[in-house]
């Protein structure tokens, strides 16, 4: 899986912010309630007048002005933007999420221990106690992209809930599983590559001795959250004590594991570690390799052990909020809207140690 980043569009122009339109401003809550196809909260009063404020706007976009346009971007930007901010947020969950302004760096920030080679009590000379020191260095962003094509006619003509809702839950969908794709390679390739102690194993299929085996190392750092695709954490089941004894099936060893899979198909908790299942949406837009499904946005064959507790090593920035610029297609005639976020992701140098990673070969490892 490889995801395409950018979106290319003839003629595309920027379009400056007015300012005029605000995040609280009754038209951006008019809205982003009629794209979602509910009664707005507002009197009627102010519910007529940003219908028409709307539909005068739409008809200055058809006719060019790009003033109309950067005002309705700006409108569609606001509903959007809190939805995928939250969305992204999940990276708490894997790590540290900062949201950073358009005139900082991102900076990770790595720990580790000095004179760890501390004796019980000193001989002829001062004991050697360790100590924790922490640094930082900068990293480089990945610009995450998404849009749709804009028609304007359907808001002049006072359908909000049309065209341009559909546009937008995809981009919200879309650009926040590119995200996290991409957060996840970042993770993967970090924790592959890190040289002296790593914790990051391959096998076929998810095995009762590998799982264990990582468990092992990864509780001593802490209580343990084990995460993954479906694809991974329902092999659980096999070796979780979800076993028949007889050909009756209604039968199994263990019937706590049998009801917590009878509700859920997953198993939640293995030998004290909580087993959580990361949503991987479908990419309607790509078939898989065989052409014969719809392809995931993110990889499936990808099992973490998080630490709880833990000073984080991944951690993840957004840099600014949501930009929006658009443009015509003059192949297709369409007003295209394209949006953009700007993330940074890594894994702090000299920490890969303390995240824990089974890649299964049978499903295809991350690229970006």
């Amino acid at each position: 899986m490889n995801p395409i980043y950018e979106i290319n569009m003839n003629n595309a122009q920027v379009v400056v912010d007015t300012g005029r339109v605000k995040q609280n401003s009754p038209v951006v809550e008019v809205f982003s309630a009629l794209a979602a196809g509910m009664k707005p909260n507002v009197d009627a009063k102010v519910l007529d007048k940003s219908v028409a404020t709307l539909k005068e706007l739409s008809s200055k976009a058809l006719a060019g002005d790009l003033a109309a346009q950067s005002e309705i971007n700006t409108i569609v930007r606001f509903a959007i933007e809190p939805k995928l901010l939250e969305a992204v947020r999940l990276f708490d969950f894997m790590g540290t999420y900062r949201r950073i302004g358009y005139h900082e760096a991102p900076m990770m920030k790595t720990y580790k221990y000095e004179s760890v080679d501390s004796r019980f009590q000193a001989s002829s000379a001062d004991v050697p106690f360790a100590a924790w020191n922490w640094r930082e260095y900068p990293i480089g962003t990945q610009t995450i992209s998404g849009g749709f094509a804009v028609d304007y006619r359907e808001l002049q003509s006072g359908n909000f809930d049309g065209n341009i809702a559909e546009g937008m839950n995809q981009v919200q969908t879309d650009m926040q599983n590119k995200a996290v794709y991409y957060v996840m390679t970042v993770l993967y390739n970090a924790l592959k590559n890190a040289k002296g102690v790593k914790h990051f194993a391959e096998s076929t299929g998810i095995t009762k001795t590998g799982v264990d085996n990582m468990l092992k190392s990864m509780r001593r750092y802490g209580k343990v959250n084990i995460a993954g695709d479906y694809s991974v954490v329902s092999q659980f089941n096999d070796f979780a004590g979800f076993k028949s004894l007889a050909a009756d099936e209604t039968r199994y060893a263990n019937t706590i594991v049998a009801e917590e899979i009878r509700k859920t198909g997953l198993v939640n908790l293995y030998n004290g570690a909580i087993v959580t299942e990361l949503p991987n949406a479908i990419n309607w837009t790509k078939l898989n390799a065989a052409g014969t499904d719809y392809d995931l946005y993110m990889p499936q064959g990808l099992l973490f052990f998080l630490p709880r507790g833990a000073v984080s090593p991944l951690q993840v920035f957004l840099r600014g909020g949501l930009t929006t610029m658009t443009g015509d297609d003059i192949v297709t005639r369409q007003h295209l809207t394209r949006f953009d976020m700007e993330l940074g992701a890594g894994v702090a140098e000299g920490m890969e140690d303390q995240i824990g990673l089974i890649s299964d070969t049978n499903f295809e490892a991350p690229t970006v």
